[in-house]
């Protein structure tokens, strides 16, 4: 398991990237509002080998202050070697995510 937590920016920036040799399931991914006005928030799945390469989990989605969200809403995200999480808010210190991961190596 890892557990990553990262406070969002105004720039589009991967904060997971799934390992060579391992399948990773995405099993939470809550961004929090600590701000006292509402921020957006970004999400993309982006695959190095697949044209286009992005593809948005969430965009532009507007979080209230004190609120929370989840970028993977029941279910989970099984993600490939290399496959990358990135994400983006609309204000800088106003968002925070914690996203959990199972990792597990390919055989």
């Amino acid at each position: 398991f890892r557990t990553i937590r990262v406070g969002i920016t105004t720039n589009m920036v991967g904060i997971y990237t799934c390992p060579i040799g391992v399948a990773s399931i995405v099993i939470l991914s809550q961004v929090t509002n600590v701000s006292s006005g509402i921020c957006s928030l970004t999400a993309v799945h982006s695959r190095t080998n697949d044209s286009p390469t992005d593809y948005k989990l969430s965009n532009q989605v507007p979080i209230p202050p004190n609120d929370n969200y989840s970028i993977v809403s029941d279910g989970r995200l099984a993600l490939e070697t290399n496959d990358i999480i990135k994400i983006q808010a609309t204000a800088n210190s106003s968002l925070e995510l914690i996203l959990s991961v199972l990792e597990t190596a390919k055989q």
